[in-house]
């Protein structure tokens, strides 16, 4: 016999197995380059904006060991995953792209010399929610949920990389453009070079086909706070100069950023975190959706209407309060029939008593479900079988609110008899309801406060604002608990350990 918790277990793997499964997120053409100078800080910028969404494993290894030769796709994925992905070109999406190898480990110069940063492209794939583009990447038909691609492009300056030292156009503009991110580091920002590949890149940036307007985002690392204004000030002049000599009369939007990250505090990081990401998406007009800290939050707040689990757990609730509510109204003050003697039913005879005890009872009870056609346990509410809780809707919740439930029909099922069995002869009306009734509506009673109750009560008690992704969690941890506690009580604890 298996235990309450390993059933829990099995159909929670189920339910994980589900939401692998729906969760899936196809490519999109949309993508926006981090371009910059050899030790600008591209690499810790982008390690910086993405936090603990990757592990350290896998974090990009600084291009002060001059280790970033291939470029580097950041994209949405439901667990963190670094691969070697043959690519070329940015419509070479789903099925076009080939993956060659899962790393371990960010590989080292060394072991990326064989590959052609032409066609070859290492992959980041996190768990960042703002990395998927829900409405659609802005260009496709299919309006379904899209990857977006934060590609690191190998700095220039570094010596021996054809890419990074190559003409902009080859490198900075993607199939469909975002935007643009240009990483300088603050005590570089007037060195020659720079201005040239600044140029270069806003010249093929002129060209470049982009989602919305021409988005220009400067990110200056290494600034101090009192010269951020300043230098802001400079390289906003010398963009738009550098735009206007190429004759451009399209509008460039542009955003400055300017930050320090070794002086930094943590809300300073974190406001600039949502600052960044509001500026990269809002060319696309949709809302920034927030950064979460697991993959499946994105689809719990997606998930068709009628996945939801707010109506199930609404008229689980409301089952369980008129149980209790038939429970309280059948006995009050210990009594059965509130007001009713032998003394009052003096010179009725056995028929006339039946009458006038069901009449009692009925009236009694007729603000409850009591007097309904069907028990409460036959009207759970269910999930359809392809709802990715079923079989832990089927396998728990339904057998433990059938067990809730059914000694309340037991309990309403016996009245009926008892009344019946009453006569002119019956000494103690109350005496004789109680021996026929008591223990049904002690295990009633039981069955209605147990510890699966308690779950469902916890559930009632969250406050209303409580995000859906903690009212599942909750309900699921408390599930397991539960089913834990009850595998104690019945002795099956050490079935489990086996």
């Amino acid at each position: 016999m298996t235990t309450h918790i390993e059933d829990g277990y099995r159909a929670l793997q189920t339910f994980a197995a589900h939401m692998s499964k729906v969760q899936q997120v196809s490519d999109g053409l949309l993508t926006a380059r981090v371009i910059g100078e050899f030790s600008a800080g591209k690499t810790r910028f982008l390690r910086e904006l993405l936090g603990d969404s990757i592990p350290p494993a896998l974090y990009p290894v600084s291009s002060l060991e001059r280790q970033t030769r291939l470029p580097l796709e950041i994209t949405y994925g439901a667990e963190p995953e670094l691969t070697l992905v043959q690519r070329a070109n940015d419509y070479e999406i789903n099925d076009k792209t080939v993956t060659l190898q899962t790393l371990t480990e960010f590989p080292d110069r060394e072991a990326t010399l064989q590959h052609n940063p032409l066609r070859h492209r290492l992959r980041l794939a996190i768990p960042e929610s703002r990395l998927i583009l829900k409405n659609g990447d802005g260009y496709s038909d299919d309006k379904s949920a899209k990857r977006l691609f934060l590609i690191d492009m190998p700095g220039w300056n570094s010596g021996d990389d054809l890419l990074a030292e190559g003409d902009a156009s080859e490198i900075m503009a993607g199939f469909h453009n975002l935007a643009l991110v240009y990483v300088v580091s603050a005590v570089r920002l007037d060195g020659l070079k720079n201005s040239e590949r600044l140029n270069n890149f806003l010249q093929a940036f002129a060209e470049a086909d982009f989602v919305g307007v021409r988005h220009l985002i400067v990110m200056m690392t290494h600034c101090p706070a009192a010269e951020a204004n300043a230098l802001q000030a400079k390289v906003k002049k010398q963009v738009n100069a550098m735009w206007a000599e190429l004759g451009e009369t399209s509008p460039l939007s542009m955003d400055l950023f300017s930050i320090d990250f070794e002086q930094v505090s943590a809300a300073e990081l974190a406001t600039f975190r949502d600052e960044f990401w509001r500026s990269l998406l809002f060319p696309l007009g949709q809302p920034m959706a927030a950064s979460v800290s697991h993959p499946w939050v994105h689809f719990l707040h997606n998930w068709p209407k009628h996945w939801m689990l707010d109506e199930p757990l609404a008229q689980t609730h409301a089952l369980l309060a008129q149980a209790r509510a038939v429970l309280q109204t059948a006995a009050q003050e210990k009594n059965y029939l509130v007001g009713m003697n032998m003394t009052k039913l003096s010179g009725l005879d056995a028929p006339a008593i039946k009458n006038r005890l069901k009449e009692t009872w009925n009236r009694q009870m007729r603000d409850t479900v009591a007097a309904a056609h069907k028990p409460l346990h036959q009207s759970i509410p269910l999930l359809e079988d392809n709802h990715p809780l079923a079989d832990w809707w089927n396998t728990y919740w339904i057998p433990h609110l059938q067990i809730a439930l059914r000694p309340i029909a037991n309990f309403l099922a016996a009245v009926p008899e008892a009344l019946n069995q009453v006569s002119p002869q019956t000494v103690d009306l109350q005496k004789h309801l109680s021996q026929q009734l008591d223990a049904l509506h002690h295990q009633a009673t039981q069955a209605a406060y147990s510890s699966f109750t308690q779950v469902v009560d916890t559930l009632r008690d969250l406050p209303q604002e409580t995000p859906p992704e903690q009212t599942l969690a909750t309900l699921l941890r408390l599930s397991l608990l539960q089913m834990r506690y009850q595998d104690h009580l019945e002795g099956r604890v050490e079935s489990a350990a086996g």
